[in-house]
């Protein structure tokens, strides 16, 4: 299971999006009006925990107000250490790590200070 997270125009229609939205990692589609940023649940705790899971706590926020989020849970990341993160957080299965999930908000981040009047949604 993974997270479908849309950042995309408010105008746009929700039967829309998966074919208007660029994926995460892709560029260059004609025409987008967002993108789709998809993860594992598997770091569901790291992101509840630092307030930026995608269903909880992005889900309706427009994309400025998910940026401040994410900003400040980047800064409460990176007040410890990333091995203690790591042993906490990352999966036995190996799916997902914390630090692929930074790196994932890193990108979500990114998208949403250039994008400030779109909305975030939650899809999975």
């Amino acid at each position: 299971m993974s997270y479908d997270l849309f950042i995309v125009d408010k105008d746009l229609p929700e039967p829309e999006w998966f074919d208007v939205c660029e994926l995460d990692g892709e560029h260059g589609r004609t025409g987008a009006h967002g993108r789709h940023f998809n993860y594992t649940y598997n770091l569901s705790a790291f992101f509840t925990d630092y307030k930026v899971n995608p269903i909880h706590d992005l889900d309706g926020l427009t994309a400025g107000e998910a940026a401040a989020r994410i900003d400040k849970a980047l800064k409460d990341i990176y007040l410890e250490p990333l091995y203690v993160l790591r042993g906490k957080y990352n999966p036995l299965n190996y799916w997902g790590s914390v630090d692929s999930a930074i790196a994932w908000l890193k990108l979500i981040y990114d998208y949403c200070r250039e994008h400030p009047d779109y909305i975030v949604r939650e899809r999975s």
